[in-house]
Protein backbone atom coordinates (compact mmCIF):
# COMPACT_ATOMS: atom_id res chain seq x y z
CA UNK A 1 0.00 0.00 0.00
CA UNK A 2 1.59 3.28 -1.07
CA UNK A 3 1.22 6.51 1.48
CA UNK A 4 -2.40 7.59 1.53
CA UNK A 5 -3.51 11.13 1.23
CA UNK A 6 -6.39 11.61 2.12
CA UNK A 7 -8.85 14.74 1.18
CA UNK A 8 -11.03 16.59 3.86
CA UNK A 9 -13.66 16.79 1.25
CA UNK A 10 -13.81 13.12 0.97
CA UNK A 11 -14.70 11.65 4.61
CA UNK A 12 -17.34 9.49 3.02
CA UNK A 13 -15.17 7.62 1.30
CA UNK A 14 -11.96 7.14 3.34
CA UNK A 15 -10.44 4.02 2.47
CA UNK A 16 -13.65 2.54 0.36
CA UNK A 17 -15.71 3.27 3.59
CA UNK A 18 -18.49 4.24 2.18
CA UNK A 19 -20.76 3.12 4.85
CA UNK A 20 -19.64 6.08 7.48
CA UNK A 21 -22.39 8.42 8.63
CA UNK A 22 -21.67 11.83 7.93
CA UNK A 23 -23.60 14.48 9.11
CA UNK A 24 -22.83 18.84 9.84
CA UNK A 25 -20.47 18.59 12.58
CA UNK A 26 -21.08 14.68 13.18
CA UNK A 27 -19.01 12.25 11.64
CA UNK A 28 -19.98 8.39 12.99
CA UNK A 29 -17.56 5.49 12.80
CA UNK A 30 -18.57 1.70 12.32
CA UNK A 31 -17.64 -1.17 14.06
CA UNK A 32 -14.37 -1.50 11.51
CA UNK A 33 -10.85 -0.22 11.41
CA UNK A 34 -11.33 3.25 9.65
CA UNK A 35 -10.39 6.98 9.23
CA UNK A 36 -12.22 9.37 10.19
CA UNK A 37 -11.65 13.44 9.17
CA UNK A 38 -13.98 16.38 10.37
CA UNK A 39 -16.45 17.59 7.86
CA UNK A 40 -15.53 21.30 9.00
CA UNK A 41 -18.85 22.62 7.48
CA UNK A 42 -21.01 23.34 10.28
CA UNK A 43 -19.78 27.40 9.87
CA UNK A 44 -21.46 30.55 8.67
CA UNK A 45 -21.26 29.77 5.10
CA UNK A 46 -23.43 27.15 5.22
CA UNK A 47 -26.94 28.41 4.96
CA UNK A 48 -29.15 26.10 6.46
CA UNK A 49 -26.94 26.61 9.87
CA UNK A 50 -26.95 30.42 9.56
CA UNK A 51 -29.99 31.51 7.73
CA UNK A 52 -29.06 35.25 7.14
CA UNK A 53 -26.25 37.43 8.86
CA UNK A 54 -26.51 38.56 12.22
CA UNK A 55 -25.02 36.29 15.44
CA UNK A 56 -22.87 33.65 14.75
CA UNK A 57 -25.03 30.34 14.58
CA UNK A 58 -22.68 27.92 13.62
CA UNK A 59 -19.77 25.49 15.61
CA UNK A 60 -17.21 27.40 13.38
CA UNK A 61 -16.23 24.00 12.10
CA UNK A 62 -15.95 22.25 15.39
CA UNK A 63 -17.22 18.11 15.03
CA UNK A 64 -17.60 15.41 16.91
CA UNK A 65 -16.06 12.30 15.64
CA UNK A 66 -17.12 9.01 17.31
CA UNK A 67 -14.62 5.76 16.48
CA UNK A 68 -17.08 3.27 17.55
CA UNK A 69 -15.40 -0.17 17.65
CA UNK A 70 -12.27 -0.79 16.03
CA UNK A 71 -8.65 1.00 15.85
CA UNK A 72 -9.36 3.94 13.74
CA UNK A 73 -7.39 7.58 13.47
CA UNK A 74 -9.61 10.24 13.97
CA UNK A 75 -8.26 13.87 12.65
CA UNK A 76 -10.27 17.16 13.75
CA UNK A 77 -8.95 19.55 11.01
CA UNK A 78 -10.70 22.90 11.94
CA UNK A 79 -12.64 24.36 14.72
CA UNK A 80 -12.25 22.67 18.56
CA UNK A 81 -13.65 19.49 18.43
CA UNK A 82 -14.80 16.48 20.24
CA UNK A 83 -13.18 13.02 19.68
CA UNK A 84 -13.93 9.58 20.65
CA UNK A 85 -11.93 6.97 19.67
CA UNK A 86 -14.42 3.95 21.30
CA UNK A 87 -12.56 0.93 22.18
CA UNK A 88 -9.76 -0.57 20.11
CA UNK A 89 -6.27 1.24 19.44
CA UNK A 90 -7.31 4.40 18.37
CA UNK A 91 -5.01 7.37 17.04
CA UNK A 92 -6.56 11.03 18.09
CA UNK A 93 -5.36 14.13 16.17
CA UNK A 94 -7.34 17.31 17.23
CA UNK A 95 -6.02 19.29 13.80
CA UNK A 96 -5.33 22.41 12.68
CA UNK A 97 -5.00 23.65 9.19
CA UNK A 98 -1.70 26.41 8.64
CA UNK A 99 -3.12 29.89 8.93
CA UNK A 100 -5.53 29.08 10.97
CA UNK A 101 -6.06 30.71 15.07
CA UNK A 102 -5.38 27.38 17.26
CA UNK A 103 -8.26 25.38 18.80
CA UNK A 104 -8.78 23.45 21.97
CA UNK A 105 -9.70 20.06 21.62
CA UNK A 106 -11.32 17.48 23.45
CA UNK A 107 -9.90 14.01 23.12
CA UNK A 108 -11.14 10.27 24.65
CA UNK A 109 -9.52 7.46 24.36
CA UNK A 110 -12.15 4.83 25.82
CA UNK A 111 -10.37 1.26 25.87
CA UNK A 112 -7.41 0.20 24.34
CA UNK A 113 -4.01 1.61 24.11
CA UNK A 114 -4.63 5.07 22.22
CA UNK A 115 -2.22 7.64 21.13
CA UNK A 116 -3.03 11.37 21.22
CA UNK A 117 -0.93 13.72 19.37
CA UNK A 118 -0.69 17.75 19.28
CA UNK A 119 0.74 18.60 16.33
CA UNK A 120 2.77 22.07 16.49
CA UNK A 121 0.63 25.26 16.18
CA UNK A 122 -2.54 23.62 17.90
CA UNK A 123 -4.12 24.76 21.02
CA UNK A 124 -4.73 23.75 24.33
CA UNK A 125 -6.44 20.51 24.73
CA UNK A 126 -7.69 17.58 26.82
CA UNK A 127 -6.74 13.96 26.45
CA UNK A 128 -8.08 11.10 28.61
CA UNK A 129 -6.62 8.02 27.90
CA UNK A 130 -9.61 5.84 29.23
CA UNK A 131 -8.83 2.64 31.27
CA UNK A 132 -7.60 -0.55 30.63
CA UNK A 133 -4.73 0.27 28.35
CA UNK A 134 -1.64 2.01 27.67
CA UNK A 135 -2.14 5.76 26.49
CA UNK A 136 0.03 7.88 24.88
CA UNK A 137 0.79 11.42 24.40
CA UNK A 138 2.71 12.41 21.77
CA UNK A 139 4.17 16.28 20.87
CA UNK A 140 5.26 16.33 17.36
CA UNK A 141 4.36 18.57 14.29
CA UNK A 142 2.82 15.93 12.13
CA UNK A 143 3.69 15.66 8.55
CA UNK A 144 0.90 17.02 5.65
CA UNK A 145 -0.18 16.79 2.21
CA UNK A 146 -0.78 19.76 0.14
CA UNK A 147 -4.44 20.71 1.50
CA UNK A 148 -2.98 20.31 4.85
CA UNK A 149 -4.08 16.75 5.71
CA UNK A 150 -2.33 14.49 7.68
CA UNK A 151 -0.48 11.97 5.47
CA UNK A 152 -1.03 8.36 6.35
CA UNK A 153 1.55 6.04 5.92
CA UNK A 154 1.21 2.33 5.61
CA UNK A 155 2.16 -0.02 8.16
CA UNK A 156 2.18 -3.28 9.66
CA UNK A 157 0.29 -4.61 12.64
CA UNK A 158 -2.33 -2.79 14.54
CA UNK A 159 -2.80 0.17 12.44
CA UNK A 160 -2.52 -1.50 8.82
CA UNK A 161 -5.83 -0.99 7.57
CA UNK A 162 -5.84 2.70 8.86
CA UNK A 163 -1.88 2.99 8.32
CA UNK A 164 -0.32 5.59 10.68
CA UNK A 165 0.34 9.50 10.60
CA UNK A 166 4.22 10.55 10.85
CA UNK A 167 5.15 13.55 12.97
CA UNK A 168 9.02 15.59 13.82
CA UNK A 169 9.12 15.09 17.40
CA UNK A 170 13.05 15.49 17.83
CA UNK A 171 13.10 18.90 15.63
CA UNK A 172 10.14 20.81 17.43
CA UNK A 173 10.87 24.50 18.44
CA UNK A 174 9.62 23.90 22.41
CA UNK A 175 9.92 21.07 24.50
CA UNK A 176 7.66 19.66 27.65
CA UNK A 177 7.44 20.04 31.15
CA UNK A 178 5.20 18.25 33.41
CA UNK A 179 2.92 19.52 36.51
CA UNK A 180 0.95 17.25 38.80
CA UNK A 181 -2.41 18.20 39.61
CA UNK A 182 -2.92 19.15 43.74
CA UNK A 183 -6.43 18.08 42.99
CA UNK A 184 -6.93 15.28 40.46
CA UNK A 185 -10.15 14.19 41.61
CA UNK A 186 -11.06 18.13 41.58
CA UNK A 187 -9.85 18.68 38.71
CA UNK A 188 -10.98 15.37 36.78
CA UNK A 189 -7.02 15.23 35.36
CA UNK A 190 -3.92 14.28 36.33
CA UNK A 191 -0.67 16.43 35.15
CA UNK A 192 -0.65 19.28 33.48
CA UNK A 193 1.94 18.73 30.32
CA UNK A 194 3.26 22.04 29.27
CA UNK A 195 4.83 23.19 25.75
CA UNK A 196 7.43 26.04 26.06
CA UNK A 197 8.66 27.72 22.73
CA UNK A 198 12.66 26.91 23.14
CA UNK A 199 13.69 30.22 21.34
CA UNK A 200 11.61 32.74 24.02
CA UNK A 201 11.06 30.89 27.09
CA UNK A 202 7.48 31.67 26.80
CA UNK A 203 4.63 28.89 27.65
CA UNK A 204 2.80 28.25 24.71
CA UNK A 205 0.07 25.41 25.59
CA UNK A 206 -1.18 23.09 28.12
CA UNK A 207 -2.66 19.32 27.87
CA UNK A 208 -4.49 18.29 30.40
CA UNK A 209 -4.17 14.61 30.91
CA UNK A 210 -6.24 11.43 32.22
CA UNK A 211 -5.45 8.01 32.38
CA UNK A 212 -2.16 8.48 30.18
CA UNK A 213 0.41 6.75 31.09
CA UNK A 214 2.97 7.83 28.66
CA UNK A 215 4.29 10.98 27.25
CA UNK A 216 6.73 11.42 24.16
CA UNK A 217 7.97 15.05 23.63
CA UNK A 218 11.29 17.42 22.49
CA UNK A 219 14.60 17.50 24.50
CA UNK A 220 14.47 20.79 25.94
CA UNK A 221 17.97 21.61 23.69
CA UNK A 222 16.50 20.10 20.54
CA UNK A 223 17.00 17.44 18.27
CA UNK A 224 16.37 14.26 20.57
CA UNK A 225 13.23 13.14 21.76
CA UNK A 226 12.24 12.61 25.55
CA UNK A 227 9.92 10.84 27.44
CA UNK A 228 7.98 10.63 30.79
CA UNK A 229 6.14 7.64 32.44
CA UNK A 230 3.66 8.69 34.11
CA UNK A 231 2.81 6.07 35.78
CA UNK A 232 6.41 6.73 38.28
CA UNK A 233 6.07 7.70 41.63
CA UNK A 234 7.98 11.16 40.21
CA UNK A 235 7.57 11.05 36.37
CA UNK A 236 10.04 13.30 34.47
CA UNK A 237 11.42 13.47 30.84
CA UNK A 238 14.58 12.23 30.00
CA UNK A 239 15.74 11.40 26.42
CA UNK A 240 15.30 8.21 24.42
CA UNK A 241 16.47 7.12 21.06
CA UNK A 242 14.03 5.72 18.53
CA UNK A 243 15.30 2.14 19.94
CA UNK A 244 14.10 2.58 23.45
CA UNK A 245 10.67 4.16 21.87
CA UNK A 246 10.40 1.29 19.96
CA UNK A 247 10.74 -0.56 23.81
CA UNK A 248 8.59 1.52 25.20
CA UNK A 249 5.80 1.35 22.50
CA UNK A 250 5.72 0.20 19.30
CA UNK A 251 3.32 1.92 17.80
CA UNK A 252 4.57 5.15 18.58
CA UNK A 253 7.92 4.48 16.94
CA UNK A 254 6.02 3.98 13.97
CA UNK A 255 4.97 7.48 14.40
CA UNK A 256 7.98 9.59 15.71
CA UNK A 257 11.19 10.58 14.46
Amino acid sequence: MSTVRIAASAVALLLGLQGLDVHAAYVQGTRRSEVLIGADDDNQNDPEIQPAPGANQSLDNADTLVGDRGDDVLIGMLGSDVLLGGPGADVLIGGIERGQLPNSDIQLGDDGNDIAIWQGGDGSDLFDGGGGGRDALVFGTIDRDADNVPILSPVTGVHAKTGLPTANVSGQGGFCRLERVVDPAGRGFGFLVRFFVRATGNLAVTIRTRDVEQVFCTSETGGAITFANLTAPTPAFGEVDLTAVQSLNPEVAKIVR
